[in-house]
């Protein structure tokens, strides 16, 4: 038994209970929820949180007002230029900005943008956190390493990272040598640990294990996928390396946790507890046919301060179709996520692009970045100009691609889309020969 973990879990839920157990309760319901999403009494509570936050924008938001409440089709389809644009009337009147918690993206759709979290948003996502962590394997207080872009709004201290017993790995700094320490790390651990971060991170951890042919398998507990969608080569490894199925997630930095795979599935559950999800076609609003893919469109049923409703994600996706072939809606047979190119440094290195520089303070419209050669890079803005600004995304790339790099900065009306709807924000048009 790790008793530290036992220790620390038992804290976590101390303090809880302190404080009216609203998370406990919480994780209970989403469960249940989960456990039978497509039941009458599971459709109800859908259907009432869904009602409540319809009437709640139609009353208390400049944006919405007059709408319809019993009718989510009469509510538009927005997404983060519709909120950029808006502004305050998207807002909720009677929350103070104090006591508002904000959610920065750098813009993984080429869109920086900040979305506001109220206090019943902050509980709702840190159950889901700890519900479907549950539900891929991990218990919390665990131990965990942690690989993503460490910095900005995800910096945690060091005390904090002792008492949440997370290990934080930036994949900034995740090349072969480095992979191979944190599997060594990863063998001498007498508890068993949790894998957690993007996918091309877990990715080049089994690349060094094939290579190297090491064995963890003794000590992974689970193996958890986010911000990019898995290849086939990490589904098929992850079992075989960790001991472990891969369990991917789909998130994103302004909601939360929308959907995850259950292990050995790779369909997605929605976490109907907490979002409705739409899937509307490339070229208009209308829902998409049984099995036909699209925009992945969500209401977030929770966040009362600014209310996410028909919200436009930027990825897109099919619904699970029964046995009848009617759709499910509470589940995503296939989810494509946001189109990232592999990037080369100026020493023909190969980067990971999901550890490119955050732009999310930089005031940016849309953003994209071309790599058109060798050592040779294009970074298109949307944005009104500002030398200053430019100056500092210049430094900031330079150390990401070289201090040797030829980036040049080009203004640009619009971004395009790609024919899929997406927005692709890193492209290479160039290939290391040899």
């Amino acid at each position: 038994m790790d008793l530290a973990a036992v220790a620390r879990r038992s804290v976590y839920w101390a303090l809880d209970r302190a404080r009216g157990g609203h998370v406990a309760q919480a994780v209970t319901e989403i469960n249940a929820l989960l456990d039978s999403s497509r039941s009458p009494a599971a459709v109800a509570v859908r259907r009432d949180r869904l009602a409540d936050l319809l009437r709640h924008a139609s009353k208390v938001t400049d944006y919405y007002a007059g709408l319809d409440p019993s009718d989510l089709a009469e509510f538009p389809v927005v997404n983060k230029l519709t909120f950029r644009t808006n502004g305050q009337s998207m807002l909720a009147r009677g929350f103070a900005a104090r006591d508002l918690y904000p959610h920065r993206t750098s813009g993984s759709t080429g869109t920086p943008f900040e979305s506001l979290w109220d206090s019943g948003k902050m509980r709702q996502n840190q159950a889901d956190t700890i519900a479907l962590a549950g539900r891929a394997g991990y218990r919390l207080g665990t131990p965990m390493l942690y690989f993503r872009l460490w910095g900005g709004q995800y910096r945690k201290s060091r005390l904090r990272c002792m008492k949440e017993a997370i290990t934080p790995i930036d994949v900034r700094a995740l090349d072969t040598d480095r992979a191979r320490e944190v599997l060594d790390g990863i063998r001498r651990r007498r508890r068993p640990v949790t894998l957690f971060g993007y996918s091309s991170a877990l990715e080049q951890l089994c690349h060094v294990l094939d290579d190297q042919d090491l064995d963890v398998n003794s000590h992974v507990s689970a193996v958890i996928a986010g911000g990019e969608a898995p290849t086939n080569y990490l589904s098929s490894a992850a079992p075989r390396r960790f001991g472990r199925p891969l369990v991917a997630r789909y998130s994103n930095s302004e909601n939360g946790l929308i959907a995850q795979q259950t292990p050995g599935e790779s369909a997605y559950r929605i976490n109907v507890a907490s979002y409705a999800v739409e899937i509307l076609r490339h070229d208009s609003d209308e829902p998409t046919r049984a099995g036909e893919e699209g925009r992945i469109v969500l209401t977030d049923l929770f966040n009362y301060a600014m209310p996410f409703i028909r919200y436009d994600t930027g990825d897109v996706g099919t619904f699970a179709v029964d046995e009848d072939d009617n759709v499910d809606d509470t589940t995503l047979a296939a989810v494509s996520g946001r189109a990232l190119d592999q990037l080369f440094d100026t020493r023909g290195r190969s980067l990971n692009p999901m550890a490119k520089p955050e732009l999310a303070d930089q005031n940016l419209r849309q953003y994209q970045l071309i790599q058109t050669g060798p050592g040779k890079y294009t970074l298109k803005l949307n944005a009104d100009r500002d030398a200053g600004r430019d100056a500092r995304i210049r430094a900031d790339y330079l150390t990401f691609l070289g201090a040797d790099a030829d980036l040049q900065i080009e203004y640009v009306d619009e971004v395009p889309l790609l024919a899929s709807g997406k927005r692709q924000i890193v492209i290479n048009q160039w290939r290391p020969t040899g």
